[in-house]
C-alpha cells in the first residue's frame, strides 16, 4: 500500500504542476487480460477432479449429478483515468489511475446418501497507479505514440472453495483442495508500455485507442492474518502474475490552463 500512496502523490504532484500549461485529461475502458498462471493452474487441478468425480459418478448406481468446469481466470474490463501534462507539442508527462476485475467461479451438487456440494467462487481485483512518458513519433491528423511507465499494481483476491467428496466415492481421494474462504491481497512493482491513437474531433477534444503491454509479478497474497494463498493445499502459496495485455477505447479534452490563456 506504501508503494501505491506513493504513486497517487506523484500523480498528485502532476496535477499542481499542469496549471502551467496544456493538459490532457482521459477516460478510458476496454478489454484486457493478465496471465494469473498460478491461480489458472490451480483451477486446471479443481477441474481435472471435478471432471474425474463427474465420470465416476456417471456410472456409479446410487449417486445422481454432476458439476460443471471452471472458466480460467484473468480475462475481464479495465478502467482508468489519465492526465498528461505536454511539455512540447510531441513529448508529455503524465499518470494514470486504473482498475480491473475479473472472476470465475462453479457450483454444483452430488446427491447420494446425503448432499455433497461443490462450490469455487473467486473474485480478483486489481488498483494499479503509474507514472510514465508519452511521446508523438507521428502526426498527420490521426497522432500515432508510443509510451511507457513505472506503478504500483495492488491486488485483491476473495475466494471461497467447497469441495465435499460423496461418501460412495470408492476410494481414498488425493489432491482434494481445502475448504476455506477468506480475501488476500498483495502489491508490487510494475511496468507498462504500448502505443497510443488519437483522433482530434476539435480542438479540444479526442477520440483514440491504446494497446498496453504490462508486466508485473506479486510473490504471494495473504489475508488478515497473514496467512498465506495457497488454493491447491500443497503448501507452497501462488504467486501472482499481472503479465498481460489491454486494449481501450479513450475520449480526452485538452485544457490549456496557461495563465496568459494562450494554447500551446
Amino acid at each position: 500500500m506504501k508503494g501505491l500512496a506513493t504513486a497517487l502523490l506523484f500523480f498528485g504532484l502532476i496535477h499542481v504542476a499542469a496549471i502551467a500549461g496544456p493538459l490532457e485529461m482521459s477516460l478510458g475502458g476496454g478489454p484486457s487480460v493478465a496471465s494469473l498462471d498460478a491461480i489458472n493452474e490451480s483451477i486446471g487441478l479443481f477441474n481435472a477432479l471435478i471432471a474425474h468425480l463427474n465420470e465416476t459418478f456417471d456410472v456409479h448406481p446410487g449417486v445422481t449429478g454432476s458439476v460443471a468446469p471452471i472458466s480460467p481466470i484473468g480475462g475481464g474490463m479495465y478502467l482508468h483515468a489519465a492526465e498528461r501534462y505536454w511539455l512540447t507539442d510531441w513529448f508529455a508527462l503524465g499518470g494514470h489511475l486504473g482498475y480491473s476485475r475479473s472472476s470465475a467461479s462453479t457450483t454444483g451438487f452430488y446427491e447420494g446418501a446425503e448432499i455433497s456440494e461443490i462450490s469455487v467462487d473467486l473474485a480478483f481485483h486489481s488498483v494499479d497507479g503509474v507514472l510514465g512518458a508519452e511521446a508523438t513519433f507521428l502526426d498527420v491528423g490521426l497522432r500515432l505514440s508510443a509510451f511507457g511507465g513505472v506503478g504500483y499494481y495492488y491486488v485483491i483476491l476473495d475466494r471461497k472453495t467447497v469441495f465435499e467428496i460423496p461418501e460412495e466415492y470408492p476410494d481414498v481421494i488425493a489432491g482434494v483442495p481445502p475448504n476455506g474462504e477468506g480475501r488476500y491481497t498483495g502489491g508490487s512493482i510494475g511496468f507498462e508500455g504500448g502505443i497510443s491513437l488519437t483522433y482530434p474531433v476539435a480542438p479540444w477534444f479526442m477520440i483514440g485507442s491504446r494497446l498496453t503491454y504490462r508486466s508485473a509479478r506479486i510473490a504471494e497474497l495473504t489475508d488478515a492474518g497473514a496467512n498465506v494463498l495457497d488454493l491447491d493445499g500443497d503448501g507452497i502459496g501462488e504467486p501472482i502474475s499481472l503479465n498481460g495485455l489491454t486494449v481501450e477505447l479513450t475520449v480526452s479534452i485538452d485544457i490549456d490552463l496557461s495563465l496568459d490563456g494562450r494554447k500551446e
